[in-house]
């Protein structure tokens, strides 16, 4: 099915869905920022706390990949949380060029203050949207996502 054509897109007045969901991530990391604040840790820095912790990511490559930035940026993240005393990183004693993240006990005590940022942040980014427009739209994105292979079937 074909929904946008060229005509949409060359409006002016038009706001794409790729801009629509660009402009939701801004406010996203907006709303993370404000609410990680008093942990001084950014919605960046939050993310990789959040895949070594939960998803148990352990590799800085691997990192890079689920982050989807680039080597350079993941070291700089890294670094940050490195001198924050949250996690360090080590030599794989059998692939020296493989660098392992291991949370410290101060990174692992943090992360038990998620879950509730977490319901304050998303409570705040659907504030106006009733129950019902809630699960609609996670509907779609989920059904969006499974579409395009981002999650599995």
């Amino acid at each position: 099915m074909t929904y946008f054509t060229l005509d949409d897109i060359m409006t002016g007045d038009y706001l794409s869905i790729g801009h629509l969901v660009h402009l939701l991530n801004q406010l996203k990391d907006r709303l993370l920022n404000k609410h990680l604040a008093p942990l001084d840790i950014t919605s960046q820095q939050f993310k990789v706390m959040l895949l070594v912790y939960r998803e148990k990511i352990q590799l800085c490559k691997n990192l890079s990949q689920a982050l989807c930035i680039d080597a350079g940026a993941t070291t700089r993240i890294c670094d940050r949380l490195e001198k924050k005393g949250l996690l360090i990183r080590e030599r794989d004693e059998h692939d020296r060029r493989q660098v392992q993240l291991k949370m410290t006990d101060k990174g692992l005590n943090l992360c038990q203050e998620f879950p509730q940022l977490i319901v304050n942040a998303l409570n705040e980014f659907t504030q106006g949207l009733s129950e019902d427009e809630i699960t609609t739209l996670m509907m779609l994105m989920t059904k969006l996502l499974k579409a395009n292979g981002a999650l599995p079937n």
